[in-house]
Formats: structure tokens, C-alpha cells, sequence
């Protein structure tokens, strides 16, 4: 089991977010400036906050010991809802960036699960918007994370090809069976894709349990508030 505790203030923000989970999807929805990103920039290392983060059995912070895992260390993937590419290399290349031992099936999988092979010798500036974002999701997947961090994911995607992604979406956490955090305004992707939603307000995460289960099984809904 996967939790994380955390306190933090930015600005007129003020954070406070505890949960657990498992190896699961979970969608973070809510009102614009709610606390969305500044939850998953948190769990990336990206903002200095207090409390403690454990992923996989790893302890990634605690406040109490005054220790923070760098960012580098984590081996989390992330998209954020800019696709951020480098535009000197093609696609092919910026998906496996950073990847030491790569590997050739795993790499196949994920750029057909994301149709992306028809952009793979393309540089970023030839790219659409939502082929850019394909190739972030694909370079993130690719890496194999612990965890995976995704911000507005989907927006750049016409209608057709959203479907499309959910389902890769779960196809691939399957295959590696990790826990994905995807902030969505779309209610479509919580439908489908939830097994826990989480919904922030003001800063403060409101945990709203609904587990589906990879048998077929009937959804369970439990809220539970952290006021």
C-alpha cells in the first residue's frame, strides 16, 4: 500500500493532502486552482512540502527524519499539461531519453498503444499539439515508473482518439501494474478510468473511493473526507 501525507503553502494556497492507495488508477478532479498539479508537483519533488510520501515501499519523504528523495531518484514519469520535448531530437529519440538498457518490445507495445509510430522520425516542431502529447505520454510510459503523474493528459486529443487512449491508459497500467494519478477535468475520465476519485477543493483532498474490479466485479463507493 502506497500513502502519502503532506502539508504545504503556495501563494494563497494552502495543501493538505492525505491518502492510500494502492496499484491503481486514480482520478484527481476539481475547480481550477483547488490544488491539482501542486498535489502531483509535491509527489514529483517539484515543491518543497512537509509530511511523508511512501511509493512501492520506498520512503520518498519524511518530514520528521528530514529526508527528501531527489526528484531524479523517484523514478516517477510525468506529463504535464504542456508537452515538454526536446527540439533537436525526433520522437523516437525524445521517448527513449534517459533509458540506459532500452527495451525493443516494451518500446513497440507503448508507441502502438499511443499511435505514435507514424511521428517517430518527426522533430517537435512538426508535431501537433496532440501528437506532442502522445509522444510525452509515450516517453513517460516507456521509462517504466513507479508511478506515474499525469496533467490533463487527454486535452489536446480530439474525441475518437480519447477513447482510444483510455483503454490504453488501462492496458498499460495493467502491464506494469503501477499507480497513475491523472488530473482531469473530464468526468468521462473518471467514469472510465477511476478506480479511486479524488476530488480537491481549496487545497484539501476529498477521497472519493470507486474500485473497479479487474474481474467484472460491481463498483464499491466509500467517501471519505480529510477536513
Amino acid at each position: 500500500m502506497n500513502h502519502i501525507r503532506m502539508t504545504t503553502t503556495l501563494g494563497s494556497l494552502d495543501l493538505d493532502a492525505q491518502a492510500e492507495f494502492s496499484r491503481e488508477i486514480i482520478v484527481v478532479s476539481g475547480e481550477n486552482g483547488s490544488g491539482k498539479t501542486t498535489l502531483l508537483r509535491c509527489l514529483a519533488g517539484l515543491e518543497d512540502c512537509q509530511g511523508q510520501f511512501q511509493i512501492a515501499g520506498d520512503v520518498w519523504l519524511d518530514s520528521a527524519a528530514e529526508f527528501v528523495k531527489p526528484t531524479e531518484q523517484r523514478n516517477i514519469g510525468f506529463v504535464w499539461s504542456d508537452a515538454v520535448l526536446l527540439p533537436w531530437l525526433n520522437a523516437e529519440a525524445n521517448i527513449m531519453l534517459g533509458v540506459k538498457d532500452g527495451d525493443a518490445a516494451w518500446f513497440t507495445k507503448v508507441c502502438e498503444a499511443l499511435e505514435v509510430n507514424p511521428l517517430l522520425k518527426r522533430k517537435p516542431a512538426m508535431l501537433s499539439t496532440g501528437e506532442a502529447q502522445r509522444v510525452s505520454l509515450a516517453r513517460a510510459w516507456y521509462i517504466k515508473p513507479s508511478l506515474l503523474l499525469l496533467d490533463e493528459p487527454f486535452s489536446a486529443q480530439a474525441p475518437d482518439i480519447r477513447l482510444r487512449l483510455r483503454q490504453a491508459l488501462k492496458d498499460l497500467q495493467q502491464t506494469l501494474d503501477i499507480p497513475v494519478l491523472m488530473v482531469s477535468h473530464d468526468a468521462e475520465d473518471a467514469k472510465v478510468l477511476a478506480q479511486q476519485h479524488w476530488r480537491m477543493r481549496e487545497g484539501k483532498l476529498m477521497v472519493s473511493i470507486n474500485r473497479h474490479s479487474r474481474e467484472g466485479g460491481n463498483p464499491k463507493e466509500k467517501k471519505v473526507n480529510h477536513e
